[in-house]
């Protein structure tokens, strides 16, 4: 029986991971095959679920925390699919706050279910945020937080390196003899994720290029930084109702999400994602922001014809305190409804700090 292709995709919030599950799934389904997908959050209302659910992707989700905390669940999802779906392929990508997956997913996949899984770690990173974070410019998040970003790194089968469309020729050149020089032993790929070439790329390196039936070498990590680094960020997930009484909820929900991101700026709280998705009852459309802060924002024109109603799914993952993020989404919304006559209805809402993390197995390879 032919192994199935697991392919975990770990990375820093906000590098690229749904863009590039979603444009592979697409590329696998053009070649006939069926495709699988897990999504992962500390929360459980999460905007990257709806959306593959929206483009027809067979989609599972572990909520309420990480796969490590949640190995029974990830196990279950995975399951489900095969018996469901039957795939060849699964991506499982896990929440961007966490580390630590050979010890507690990958070497307990490989070894309660031996030869059933060919399993790959692809750990994400956004090109600017890791040049600057081995410029030594550490600066955007805390200490704690950036011990995460390194342990995944450390960790991964295959760094991508990503959204290299976003630097010059030059840049790009100085970026990869930076990044080559750092993690010269490490398979690392240079991928734009919107491309095709890049995707199937990758596709390829990870399905017929890459082959480790072993146990991996586990981190040597502590979890009390780990874990301080997680509650440094606030998650907030919000779904709000837009009732716009000229026809132009869509319009109203744009003005929104650009006071919400520019407020967010403007306090210099540093963003791991901040993700949207619009739902006018008929069709959805995602918009996502991220750490790397841009200036003179131009948001993508709606995807759909205006309307009189819009719901809104807030996904915000921000270093500052719950209490601090919640009262900058109700400025937003308050200054939204005041500049527009509409009104902003608040459905469901949820902003915490993770708990500290619990992996269900740890197995160290010695």
């Amino acid at each position: 029986m032919s192994k199935l292709n697991l392919f975990l995709v770990g990375g820093f919030l906000g590098s690229g991971k749904t863009t590039a599950i979603y444009q592979a799934a697409k590329i696998i389904q053009a070649n006939g095959e069926k495709i699988g997908v897990i999504t992962n959050d500390q929360g459980t209302q999460q905007v990257d679920t709806q959306f593959f659910q929206s483009q027809d992707i067979a989609s599972e989700e572990v909520a309420d925390g990480c796969f490590c905390c949640n190995y029974a669940d990830l196990e279950d999802r995975i399951q489900s699919l095969q018996l469901n779906e039957h795939p060849n392929t699964i991506f499982a990508e896990s929440v961007g706050s966490c580390t630590d997956l050979a010890a507690t997913v990958i070497n307990p996949l490989l070894k309660f279910n031996p030869d059933q899984y060919h399993v790959v770690l692809s750990v994400f990173a956004d090109i600017r945020l890791l040049v600057q974070f081995l410029q030594g410019n550490k600066s955007l998040f805390y200490d704690n937080v950036n011990y995460i970003y390194e342990k995944q790194l450390e960790e991964a089968d295959i760094i991508v390196v990503n959204k290299i469309d976003l630097l010059t020729e030059h840049q790009l050149k100085l970026a990869k003899e930076l990044i080559n020089a750092e993690f010269g032993n490490k398979t690392i790929l240079y991928q734009n994720s919107l491309s095709p070439d890049s995707i199937t790329n990758w596709l390829d390196v990870i399905t017929n290029q890459f082959s480790n039936a072993a146990l991996r070498t586990t981190l040597e990590i502590d979890y009390d930084i780990y874990g301080a680094g997680e509650a440094e960020l606030a998650w907030l997930d919000e779904e709000v109702g837009i009732v716009a009484n000229d026809n132009n909820a869509v319009a109203i929900g744009y003005l929104f999400m650009r006071k919400l991101y520019n407020k967010i700026l403007t306090q210099n709280y540093p963003i791991g994602h901040l993700k949207f998705l619009m739902d006018n009852g008929v069709n959805q459309h995602k918009v996502s922001f991220t750490s790397v802060a841009v200036n003179n924002l131009v948001i993508e024109p709606p995807v759909f014809d205006e309307t009189d109603r819009m719901v809104i799914l807030i996904n915000a993952r921000i270093q500052t305190t719950p209490e601090t993020l919640k009262s900058i989404v109700d400025a937003a919304i308050i200054e939204t409804e005041s500049e527009t006559n509409c009104k902003i209805i608040a459905y469901k809402l949820a902003s915490f700090k993770p708990g500290y993390p619990k992996p269900t197995h740890r197995l160290v390879e010695v």
